[in-house]
């Protein structure tokens, strides 16, 4: 059960149809539900000039190293203009992806290892704000809570293929899939006190946002 003292930054993660935008929807509709203040975002996007930078890095082909500059710009301008106001103002933030996909989406081709991409973060995403107490704070916020969707890829891609019109990221072949799915494996292992894997095969839509409602409620 989390300490509700105040309000929390919850993101979902996994690969391609892995069900982690159903299960963050779910969420902030229950956090409604019970009249805790909430919103619920997405990454890469989040505001009008991100949202715009999203549409670049899914349909256009650019390079790698491209690619990851492009995220953090879209990442500052969503931590300063969406996720730190919301945090001060009492709401909690629901996040579909966050730096756990740069890692696994920006890493490798890039030229930067899981570690320098994190490392990245931490100097890029140093915002400056200023609490309630009128206290001065500049630092990378990093979330309260971390859902991975645990799924293999095969499965995750069947149902991506039922949606039609997949992006540069769906279309790609199994072989890079099949990294997205070890490399966030790997980040799960490595911040397990952040981190909740849920296995999500052969488990309804139900089932998870119940291993999720627990983890955080009860």
């Amino acid at each position: 059960m989390m300490n509700f003292d105040k309000p929390k930054f919850i993101t979902f993660e996994g690969g391609e149809g892995s069900g982690k935008s159903t299960q963050s929807k779910m969420l902030y509709e229950f956090l409604l539900s019970k009249r805790i203040k909430a919103i619920h975002t997405r990454e890469v996007g989040g505001t009008i000039e991100a949202e715009k930078i999203r549409h670049l890095l899914v349909y256009s082909e650019l390079l790698p190293m491209s690619e990851l500059l492009l995220v953090m710009a879209a990442r500052y301008e969503h931590l300063s203009k969406v996720i730190i106001p919301s945090m001060l103002d009492g709401f909690w933030v629901i996040c579909d992806r966050f730096i756990d996909s740069t890692a696994c989406y920006q890493s490798g081709e890039s030229g930067l290892t899981i570690e320098d991409i994190f490392e990245l973060h931490d100097h890029l995403m140093n915002v400056s704000y200023e609490d309630e107490a009128k206290n001065t704070w500049s630092k990378a916020i990093m979330p309260d809570l971390t859902f991975f969707m645990d799924i293999p890829p095969e499965i995750g891609l069947e149902r991506v293929a039922t949606r039609g019109d997949a992006n540069k990221f769906e279309a790609k072949n199994m072989a890079f899939h099949r990294n997205i799915y070890e490399r966030f494996k790997s980040i799960a292992a490595m911040h397990t006190d952040r981190i909740v894997p849920i296995n999500c095969v052969n488990k309804t839509v139900d089932e998870i946002h119940k291993v999720v409602i627990d983890k955080i409620f009860y």
